[in-house]
C-alpha cells in the first residue's frame, strides 16, 4: 500500500512539474529577449548610421547624395569651393578635423565681407558633409563657413563609447568656438539634431556670439526616448532601464541639457526650426524650448520635411527665413 501511495505522489509530482518547468522556461526566454532587445536598442542609441555612411568621407551612396550633394558633400572630391583643411584643438583631449571655406577666395563670386563666420555643427550619425549643402548660402551672406567633425563622427577621433547626446559634443563645440574667436569678430551658429543641441548646451558661455539657427533640437536626452514613437508602447520601467544602459555604456551623465541652459541665459537672438513632419524629435521639442528661453527667439514649423531635411524640400522658402532672422537682428543691433 505504501508503495502505491508513494507511485501515485511521484506521478502527481511529475505532472505539476512539468508545468513549473515550462513556465519558467517561457520566462527565462522572454528576459534573455528582452535583454536582447533593451542591449540591440541602446547599440542603436550610442551608435547611429545616417543611411548608411560610414566614417570614410569618400564614401558615398546613392540615396545620400541625393539628400547631401554631389559625392555626398565632400568638398575635397567636388572642388566645388577652395578651402582649407583644419585641425581643431578639443578640449575634451583630441583635434577634431574640419573644412574653412572662406568668401576671401570665392570672392569671384559672392561679395566680400570680412570678419564675419559661421560654425555648422552636423547632426548625430553624420559628419562634416551633411552641412555642405548650405555653404553657398551663407557665402552669399558674406561669412566664412567652418564645418568640423564632433567626436565619433567622420574622421575624428572616438575616445569615448559613442554618442553622448550634446554631453561631449557640446564641449567640441566650445572648443571650436574657442578656436574661431581668434580669428573673427562677428560669429553665427548654425547646429542640426544632436549638432543644434550642443550649440544650445553651450547658451550661458557663448555671449559673443552674434545668433543661432537650430533645427530640430532637442529638450533633453531623457525626453528624446521617452517622447519617441517606439516608446510609445513599451513600459515605463523598460524605458528607464533603456537609459540607465546607453548612460552607462555611454559614460555620460543628463545635467547638460538644452532645457537646463536656456533658462539661464537670454541674450542671443535664436531661430528654432523643427519640421511637424519629424519622426525622430518631435517639433514640440522646439516649441517648448522657445516658449522656455526668455530672449529673443523665433520659431518656425513647417509641415514638410523629415528630421534634419527641411532644407531639401524648400530651399528658397529655408533660406529666406534664415536670411530675414539674420537681418532682422542686424537691424536691431543698428549694423
Amino acid at each position: 500500500m505504501f508503495k502505491t501511495i508513494q507511485s501515485k505522489w511521484k506521478g502527481k509530482r511529475g505532472r505539476i512539474g512539468i508545468p513549473i518547468i515550462f513556465f519558467v522556461s517561457c520566462f527565462s526566454i522572454f528576459i534573455l529577449l528582452m535583454i536582447f532587445g533593451i542591449w540591440t536598442a541602446s547599440n542603436q542609441i550610442l551608435f547611429p548610421k545616417w543611411k548608411g555612411i560610414t566614417k570614410d568621407l569618400s564614401d558615398c551612396n546613392r540615396e545620400v547624395e541625393g539628400l547631401w550633394g554631389k559625392h555626398c558633400g565632400n568638398i575635397r572630391l567636388t572642388k566645388e569651393f577652395p578651402f582649407s583643411e583644419i585641425s581643431i584643438p578639443s578640449i575634451n583631449g583630441y583635434r577634431l578635423p574640419g573644412w574653412m571655406v572662406s568668401t576671401k577666395e570665392n570672392e569671384k563670386n559672392f561679395d566680400n565681407q570680412k570678419s564675419k563666420v559661421i560654425i555648422l555643427v552636423h547632426g548625430g550619425g553624420s559628419d562634416r558633409r551633411e552641412v555642405t549643402r548650405y555653404i553657398p548660402f551663407y557665402l552669399s551672406l558674406g561669412m566664412d563657413v567652418i564645418s568640423f567633425d564632433l567626436s565619433c563622427h567622420g574622421e575624428a577621433p572616438c575616445h569615448f563609447p559613442g554618442l553622448s547626446f550634446g554631453i561631449r559634443e557640446s564641449r567640441d563645440v566650445l572648443s571650436v568656438l574657442v578656436y574661431v574667436k581668434q580669428h573673427y569678430k562677428e560669429i553665427y551658429m548654425f547646429g542640426s539634431s544632436v549638432g543644434g543641441s550642443s550649440v544650445l548646451i553651450n547658451l550661458p558661455i557663448i555671449s559673443e556670439v552674434k545668433a543661432i539657427i537650430v533645427e530640430n533640437p532637442m529638450i533633453s536626452f531623457e525626453r528624446l526616448i521617452s517622447d519617441s514613437k517606439e516608446s510609445k508602447s513599451l513600459p515605463k520601467q523598460m524605458i528607464n532601464l533603456l537609459v540607465k544602459l546607453v548612460l552607462l555604456r555611454g559614460n555620460f551623465d543628463t545635467m547638460l541639457s538644452p532645457e537646463n541652459s536656456m533658462k539661464l541665459t537670454k541674450g542671443i537672438p535664436i531661430l528654432l526650426i523643427h519640421s511637424k513632419q519629424d519622426q525622430i524629435v518631435s517639433y514640440l521639442h522646439s516649441k517648448y524650448l522657445s516658449e522656455l528661453y526668455l530672449g529673443p527667439s523665433e520659431l518656425w514649423c513647417p509641415s514638410y520635411g523629415a528630421h534634419g531635411l527641411i532644407w531639401n524640400s524648400n530651399p528658397s522658402e529655408y533660406e529666406s527665413k534664415i536670411r530675414e532672422f539674420i537681418d532682422h537682428y542686424k537691424n536691431k543691433r543698428g549694423e
